[in-house]
């Protein structure tokens, strides 16, 4: 055999390694559908302790999460609460999706979000208050969403208050860096920049479940999953402050995940 020959076999062998390689992650990204998760290990690591008696469970409908049973409620300096029966639910219409966020039992008022899709991908979302006792639901807040190669951009009206959030992707199409400006009564407040680093190898267990809140939005994001966050929030001179200068906010974070024999994120396991 000639060395030409040989080079294109060589060559095919890798292009076809390579096609297997992304189908097996693209498969493993489209099946996976955890069905139960710690509150730790997905959104309130640094804000609890371990319990494992504080869990998440999720059910799924023709390769759709249908619902989320589980809360936990959470007030910087005062602490919260986990409730168990909690019930979030998913109902899919043509090209909408709802999200009804129940309360415990009791409470008078949930919240609804109401999804605009297009290409599987919301580009619009409003979110109402319910009132059970009979009052009138209203609408607190809406957010659109556009979509380039490398960048998501959402803007978040409340009243007079706006948020324009970017989000950008490295060519692994994992998020790298968010950039959030905040603006009252139409006047830029707060920017704050986030990076994104010490991604894994595993697919990304929060695909399917990027609709119940935005943490587990911001997870979905990327094909493998960040470790570390480093957070930097500078408030801006404007009327409001006196034209003050102030010195930015910093915060990081570090954490790792379980993972099982394949090597894929367990956000559920036996706990010692």
């Amino acid at each position: 055999m000639d060395m030409k020959n040989l080079f294109y076999i060589l060559l095919a062998l890798s292009l076809f390694s390579c096609s297997t390689n992304d189908d097996a992650i693209e498969r493993t990204q489209a099946e996976l559908e955890p069905d139960k998760g710690y509150i730790f290990e997905m959104d309130y690591r640094f804000s609890t302790m371990p319990s494992p008696e504080k869990y998440y469970q999720f059910t799924y409908e023709n390769n759709r999460l249908k619902s989320m049973l589980g809360k936990y409620y959470y007030s910087t300096g005062i602490g919260g609460f986990f409730n168990s029966n909690v019930l979030t639910q998913l109902t899919y219409t043509s090209n909408k999706v709802q999200v009804d966020h129940f309360g415990p039992e009791g409470f008078v008022t949930y919240g609804t979000v109401i999804y605009l899709m297009e290409n599987n991908r919301p580009i619009k979302a409003e979110k109402y208050v319910n009132n059970t006792a009979g009052y009138p639901s209203y609408l607190e807040t809406s957010k659109s969403y556009t979509y380039d190669q490398d960048k998501i951009v959402t803007y978040q009206k409340n009243g007079g208050w706006e948020l324009y959030t970017s989000y950008y992707f490295d060519s692994k199409k994992n998020l790298i860096k968010s950039e959030v400006l905040e603006k009252t009564g139409g006047v830029d407040n707060k920017i704050t920049t986030t990076t994104y680093s010490d991604f894994d190898n595993a697919a990304n267990p929060f695909k399917k479940l990027y609709l119940i809140n935005d943490d587990f939005y911001e997870k979905s994001l990327s094909t493998n999953n960040f470790r570390a966050k480093e957070t930097i929030s500078q408030y801006l001179p404007n009327p409001a402050n006196g034209n003050m200068t102030y010195p930015p906010g910093h915060s990081s974070s570090q954490w790792s995940y379980k993972y099982d024999t394949n090597g894929q994120v367990l956000l559920y396991f036996p706990y010692p």
